[in-house]
C-alpha cells in the first residue's frame, strides 16, 4: 500500500500553502482534489498584508505582486455616502502596505507551479469517502476518476477540502452556527467606474450591500451583492440589467459594459468545534466559514496552513515533541472566532436597510472616520496583522512593547553594517526559531553573553535554531562582527519597539510569530524551548529528562 507522511485533502489555496509548506521542510505529501482542475468560478480575491508575509516565504509572492492589482484603500459606504475609508498604508511595519487583489484561480495556479517545482502534483479527480485511523497513522480510502476505489495510507492527513468538507464529516464535528436570510451574487465583469484602481469600495442602502473590487486588467472589477428579490419576495437571476440596477446602491455612476458569468451562494458564520480528532486536522474552510466582509476568508486559510505547516513537519522529522501539535487548534481556532464575529458584526451592520438603527450605525461611522487610531487599527485588524497567540500554550514571557505569540514587526531599517536598507523579515531564516537579541550599552557585555546563550541552545538543540543581534551601538555590532554572530547595525532605531530597558530576547517561530518575549537569560529560554522541541541524543543514545518531561506540559496526545 503506498504512504506518504502527509495526506491532504483539498487543492485550494489552503491545502496547497500547507503543502508547499510540508515541502520546504522536506516532509513528503500529496495533495488529492475531486474537481478535474483548477475552477475558474469567481470566488475570493482579496490578499491581505499577512497573506502575503507567508506567500513571500512560500516563494510566490513576487508573482503575485507582478499579476494583481494593488488596492491601498478600503472604502465602506452607506446612504450613498463615504463613511469610513481604512488606508492600508498607514502600515509601516510590513513590506506590504496595501491589499492585493487577485482571481482565486491565478493564486491557485501559481501555487501549484510552485509545487510542481518541489515534485509534487496535485491528483485531481480524487475524492476522499472514508477515514480509518490507526496506531501509528490515517487509512483513506478514496474514489479515482476511473471509478475505481482504493487505499492512501498516511501519518497525518488534513482536510482542506471547503465549507462542505467530507473530512469534518467523517471524523464527526460538528459545524456551528447559523446561515443568512441573503444569497449573494458574484461576478467578474468590465465596468466604467469613476473612482480609482487603488480602492475597494464596499456600500450599504435600504435595498442590500453592493462591493465593487478591482482586478488586474483594463477596468475589470469584481462585483459581490445581495441578490434581488420580486415583489412576491422570489429570488431574480442575475444578468446584466440585473448587476446594472443593484449598482444603485453605491451611489456612484458606473456602468456595467460585460459580465464573465454570475455565480450566486449562501452565505453563513459557522465554525467547526475543533480542528483535530487524531492525526486528522481541518483547515480553511473546512474549519471556518463567514460573510466576505473585509475579504478575510483565503487569508485566514492560509495562515492555518502555515501555523499547522511548521510544526507538523517538525513532529515528523522528530525535532519537536509531538504534543506541539496541540498548539494549532488552540491557536487558530481563537483566531478564527473572533474573525468569524468581526465580518458578522460588519455585514449585519450594512445590511440594516430600512432598520431605524441604521442612523446610528451611520453616526458611529462618521466617529471612527474622525478618529485616525481606530481607523489604523481597522488598517492591522483587516490586514490580519494583528493577529496574535496570545495565551497559547507554546509561549511564554513579555517584552517592553510586546508579548509572546505576537506576530514579529518587519520594520524597514538602514543597516549599519552592510549600508543597505533591509526589511528585518528577510534577515531572519523561515525554516527554523530564530533568537533575536536586541540591545546596547556594553559590548564587553552584551556580545559575550549573546554568544553564551547562542552556544548553550546549539549545544542542545543542534542546527534548530539561528541567532541575530539587533542593536543601535556601532561598537556592539563591531564587536558581534569580530565574535562571528550576525548583527544588524540599527542607528534610525527604526526596530525600536522591539528595545527593551536592558538586553531583550525573542524566540521567534518559523512563522513569524514570538514564542518567547523576555530578558536574556539562558534559563529562561532553554525552558522554554524545551517545552517544544526535542532535545539532541547525549553520547550514550539518552534524552536528557528535561525534554521527556516537558512532554507532559500541556498533556499533548501524538
Amino acid at each position: 500500500m503506498p504512504r506518504t507522511q502527509v495526506l491532504i485533502v483539498g487543492a485550494g489555496p489552503t491545502g496547497l500553502s500547507l503543502a508547499v509548506q510540508l515541502r520546504r521542510h522536506g516532509i513528503a505529501c500529496r495533495v488529492i482534489d475531486k474537481h478535474a482542475g483548477v475552477l475558474e468560478l469567481t470566488k475570493s480575491a482579496a490578499l491581505h498584508a499577512r497573506t502575503l508575509e507567508h506567500f513571500r516565504d512560500l516563494g510566490v509572492a513576487d508573482r503575485i505582486m507582478a499579476e494583481g492589482q494593488r488596492v491601498d484603500h478600503l472604502v465602506l459606504r452607506t446612504g450613498y455616502r463615504d463613511r469610513i475609508a481604512v488606508d492600508f498604508r498607514t502600515l509601516h511595519d510590513t513590506a506590504y502596505p496595501h491589499m492585493v487583489d487577485i482571481p482565486q484561480a491565478r493564486t491557485e495556479h501559481i501555487l501549484i507551479d510552485r509545487l510542481a517545482d518541489t515534485g509534487v502534483t496535485v491528483e485531481r479527480s480524487t475524492t476522499c469517502t472514508g477515514i480509518r485511523q490507526t496506531g501509528d497513522g490515517v487509512l483513506a480510502t478514496v474514489t479515482t476518476a476511473d471509478g475505481s476505489t482504493t487505499t492512501i495510507a498516511a501519518d497525518w492527513l488534513v482536510g482542506c477540502d471547503g465549507v462542505k468538507s467530507t473530512v469534518r464529516s467523517l471524523i464527526g464535528k460538528d459545524f456551528t452556527g447559523a446561515a443568512y436570510a441573503d444569497d449573494w451574487v458574484l461576478c467578474d465583469a468590465v465596468v466604467d467606474w469613476p473612482l480609482p484602481r487603488n480602492e475597494m469600495t464596499f456600500s450599504g442602502d435600504k435595498e442590500g450591500i453592493y462591493g465593487v473590487f478591482p482586478l488586474p486588467g483594463e477596468r475589470r472589477y469584481r462585483l459581490a451583492y445581495t441578490q434581488r428579490r420580486d415583489r412576491t419576495g422570489k429570488l431574480l437571476e442575475p444578468d446584466l440589467a440585473d448587476a446594472q440596477e443593484a449598482l444603485v446602491r453605491t451611489g456612484i455612476r458606473g456602468t456595467i459594459r460585460s459580465v464573465d458569468q454570475f455565480w450566486t451562494f449562501g452565505l453563513a458564520h459557522r465554525q467547526a468545534t475543533g480542528y483535530r480528532s487524531g492525526r486528522v486536522f481541518l483547515a480553511g474552510d473546512a474549519g471556518h466559514v463567514h460573510t466576505p466582509f473585509g475579504g478575510q476568508g483565503l487569508n485566514l486559510g492560509v495562515a492555518d496552513a502555515v501555523n499547522l505547516g511548521w510544526k507538523l513537519a517538525a513532529v515528523i522529522r522528530g525535532t519537536a515533541l509531538p504534543a506541539l501539535l496541540e498548539s494549532y487548534e488552540k491557536e487558530r481556532h481563537h483566531v478564527a472566532r473572533r474573525v468569524v464575529a468581526f465580518t458578522h458584526l460588519g455585514a449585519t451592520a450594512m445590511l440594516l436597510r430600512r432598520d431605524p438603527r441604521r442612523h446610528l450605525r451611520d453616526a458611529v461611522m462618521k466617529t471612527l472616520q474622525a478618529t485616525p487610531p481606530v481607523r489604523r487599527t481597522m488598517a492591522r485588524r483587516l490586514s490580519q496583522l494583528a493577529h496574535d497567540y496570545r495565551g497559547s500554550q507554546v509561549v511564554r514571557g513579555r517584552a517592553r512593547h510586546l508579548r509572546a505569540g505576537d506576530r514579529l514587526p518587519d520594520p524597514l531599517l538602514f543597516d549599519g553594517a552592510t549600508d543597505r536598507p533591509v526589511r528585518l523579515h528577510d534577515m531572519l531564516p523561515n525554516d527554523r526559531h530564530t533568537l533575536l537579541i536586541t540591545g546596547g550599552g556594553d559590548p564587553g557585555r552584551l556580545v559575550p553573553a549573546a554568544r553564551r546563550t547562542a552556544a548553550a541552545l546549539g549545544r542542545r538543540w543542534p542546527g534548530l535554531i539561528s541567532t541575530r543581534l539587533l542593536t543601535t551601538d556601532w561598537a556592539t555590532a563591531g564587536a558581534a562582527a569580530e565574535a562571528e554572530l550576525p548583527a544588524l547595525l540599527d542607528r534610525g532605531r527604526d526596530a525600536a519597539v522591539l528595545y527593551g530597558r536592558g538586553p531583550t530576547a525573542y524566540l521567534i517561530r518559523p512563522d513569524r510569530h514570538l514564542g518567547y518575549a523576555g530578558p536574556l537569560k539562558t534559563t529562561r529560554i532553554q525552558e522554554y524551548l524545551a517545552m517544544l522541541l526535542t532535545p539532541a541524543p547525549s553520547p550514550d543514545g539518552a534524552g536528557t529528562t528535561t525534554g521527556t518531561a516537558a512532554a507532559s506540559t500541556f498533556g499533548g496526545r501524538s
